[in-house]
C-alpha cells in the first residue's frame, strides 16, 4: 500500500510541480518587436454571430475596430438577421474608415460552416477568429498577439482569457460566475505552463485566436474542417469543437503553437450566471474525451512531438477525477505504514486543498472577496467529476451548449425581425465605458484650404458611402431633395 500510494502520488503532483515551476520561471510571452513585418492592417477578424441584437456584439465589434484590423467579415445566418445585421454595422464602416466591414450570410446556423464561408474572403496573411461575446480590452491587443508570427514556423498564437464578473456579492448568480472565471484561471495556468515546456496545449480557443491565413484557407484543410467525422466515421459531420480540431490541425502538420500570455493580450468574455452552466461543463468534458482520444489513437503527433504535455495534459485526463482520486489517496494511505505517523492524514489533507487553491492565486488577489465562497468551489470541484463521468458515458453527443443558446437568439432575433425597420438611420455610435475607458478613434478631418476671395468655395470632404447621401465638390446633398440652386456673386441688381 505504501508503494501504490507513492505511485499515485507522484503521478498527480509531479505535474503540479512542474508547471508552477514552468508558469513562473519558464515562461516568457514573445515581445512585441520595434519594427514588426506583420501589423494590424495585415489582419482579417472573421466574427460569426447569430444574435447580432446581443449588446455584446457591439461592444465586441467596437473593441476590434480599436485595433484597427485591415478587415472584418461579420458571418450571420438567414435572410432576416443580415437584414438585422447590416444596419448595426454601418454606423462603424463611417467611424472606422480605414478598415473594411462587411456581412456575409451562410444559410445555416453552424460555426464551422460560418467560418469556413469568411475564409473565401480572406486576402491578408494572418486570420483572426473571434467570438460575438468576446471584448479585447487593450488598444495594442492585435500587435501584441501578431508578435509571435515573427518565428515563420508558428501556424497558431493564442491568449490569456478572463470572465468578466458581472455579478458581485454573495450570491448564487455570483458563485456561477466566479465557477466560470476560476474554470478560465485553470486553463490559463495549464496552458502556460505546458507551452513553456514543450510548445503543447490542450486547445487554443476559437473565442480569439490568429493563423496565419495560408494554413486556414488551404482546399484541403476546409474539406476535413468542415467534414470531420467521430466514432470511427459512424457520426458526422459534427458542428462542435471547431477550436480543437484547428489546434490538432496545426499539431499534425508540424506548426507551432505559442500561447501569448500578457496584459495587452488578454480578453475578456462573458458566461453564464445560472445553472446554464452546468450544461456548458457537461458538453466541455464531452468535447474533452473525444479530442483527447482522437489526438492520442488516431493522429498521434502529440506522443513524439510533445511528450510532456502527452503526460501533463492528454494521460491525465483520463484518470483526473478528484472525488475518486483523493478518496483512493486517503485510503492508500490509510492502509499503509505511512499511517502510523498521527500526522500523516492531516498533512495529506492539507496538502490536496493547498494544490486546488494555488493555481487559483492570481485571481483571488484580483477578486479577495471571492474568497468566501471558495468552500462552495471546492465541493463543486468534487462534483464535476461526477459531470465528467457522465460526460464520458455520452461523449457521442456533438451538441452544443453554445449553439443551442445561439440558435433560440437567432430565432427570437427573426421574430424581432417583423417589428424592425429593414434599415433604421445610423445613429452615432455610444462610447462605451467597459472597453477599458479608451478613447475611440474618429474618423479624418480634413481642413478646407483658404481660398482667394471672389473664387467659390470647395468642401474638401472624405468621400463617404451612405445610403442617401451623395459627397460633392458642392457639398452633401439628399437623393431625395430637389437639386441645390447655383447661387449668384454679390449684390442682387436692380431693376431699371
Amino acid at each position: 500500500m505504501s508503494t501504490y500510494f507513492f505511485y499515485l502520488f507522484i503521478f498527480r503532483y509531479l505535474r503540479l510541480v512542474v508547471n508552477l515551476v514552468s508558469f513562473w520561471l519558464f515562461y516568457r510571452p514573445t515581445p512585441v518587436p520595434s519594427r514588426p513585418s506583420l501589423r494590424p492592417s495585415d489582419c482579417t477578424v472573421i466574427l460569426p454571430t447569430v444574435d447580432p441584437t446581443n449588446p455584446c456584439f457591439e461592444e465586441c465589434l467596437l473593441s476590434c475596430l480599436i485595433n484597427q484590423p485591415g478587415v472584418v467579415i461579420v458571418v450571420t445566418t438567414g435572410a432576416e438577421l443580415t437584414q438585422i445585421t447590416r444596419p448595426i454595422v454601418s454606423p462603424y464602416k463611417q467611424r472606422f474608415p480605414y478598415t473594411k466591414i462587411s456581412v456575409k450570410t451562410t444559410s445555416v446556423a453552424n460555426k464551422r460552416l460560418q467560418i469556413a464561408h469568411g475564409l473565401e474572403y480572406v486576402n491578408t496573411k494572418i486570420t483572426v477568429l473571434l467570438d460575438d461575446n468576446v471584448f479585447w480590452p487593450s488598444a495594442r491587443f492585435l500587435p501584441t498577439l501578431l508578435a509571435p508570427f515573427e518565428d515563420p514556423q508558428v501556424g497558431i498564437v493564442g491568449t490569456n482569457k478572463r470572465v468578466r464578473r458581472t455579478e458581485k456579492g454573495f450570491n448564487m448568480n455570483s458563485f456561477w460566475n466566479m465557477l466560470g472565471a476560476l474554470y478560465f484561471e485553470r486553463h490559463n495556468f495549464e496552458l502556460r505552463a505546458t507551452n513553456a515546456i514543450d510548445g503543447g496545449v490542450s486547445v487554443i480557443s476559437s473565442e480569439t485566436s490568429a493563423h496565419r491565413s495560408r494554413i486556414l484557407t488551404d482546399p484541403e484543410f476546409v474539406s476535413a474542417f468542415t467534414n470531420e467525422q467521430v466514432r470511427f466515421g459512424l457520426l458526422g459531420p459534427i458542428e462542435s469543437d471547431p477550436d480543437h480540431f484547428i489546434t490538432r490541425w496545426n499539431v499534425n502538420h508540424g506548426h507551432k503553437l505559442k500561447i501569448q500570455y500578457s496584459t495587452d493580450s488578454c480578453i475578456e468574455t462573458t458566461l453564464a450566471t445560472s445553472p446554464s452552466f452546468l450544461s456548458q461543463c457537461l458538453n466541455a468534458a464531452r468535447t474533452t474525451w473525444r479530442i483527447n482520444a482522437a489526438a492520442l489513437f488516431s493522429d498521434g503527433a502529440v506522443w513524439y512531438r510533445q511528450p510532456w504535455s502527452l503526460y501533463a495534459v492528454y494521460l491525465t485526463f483520463f484518470v483526473n477525477f478528484a472525488l475518486v482520486y483523493d478518496g483512493v489517496l486517503i485510503y492508500t494511505l490509510m492502509e499503509s505504514k505511512l499511517n502510523k505517523d498521527p500526522t500523516a492524514l492531516p498533512y495529506l489533507i492539507r496538502w490536496i486543498l493547498f494544490t486546488k487553491i494555488i493555481k487559483l492565486t492570481p485571481y483571488f488577489l484580483r477578486e479577495p472577496q471571492d474568497l468566501l465562497m471558495l468552500p462552495g468551489y471546492l465541493l463543486f470541484a468534487y462534483f464535476h467529476s461526477l459531470i465528467k463521468l457522465y460526460a464520458a458515458l455520452t461523449f457521442w453527443n456533438t451538441s452544443s451548449a453554445t449553439e443551442s443558446l445561439s440558435l433560440t437568439s437567432r430565432v427570437q432575433a427573426q421574430a424581432q425581425a417583423q417589428t424592425q425597420t429593414q434599415a433604421r438611420p445610423a445613429q452615432p455610435v455610444p462610447r462605451d465605458n467597459r472597453v477599458n475607458a479608451l478613447q475611440q478613434p474618429e474618423p479624418p478631418v480634413v481642413t478646407p484650404r483658404p481660398r482667394p476671395r471672389g473664387r467659390p468655395r470647395t468642401t474638401l470632404t472624405p468621400s463617404i458611402e451612405t445610403d442617401n447621401l451623395v459627397v460633392t465638390r458642392a457639398g452633401t446633398q439628399s437623393l431625395d431633395s430637389p437639386p441645390m440652386k447655383k447661387k449668384g456673386r454679390g449684390r442682387p441688381r436692380k431693376n431699371a
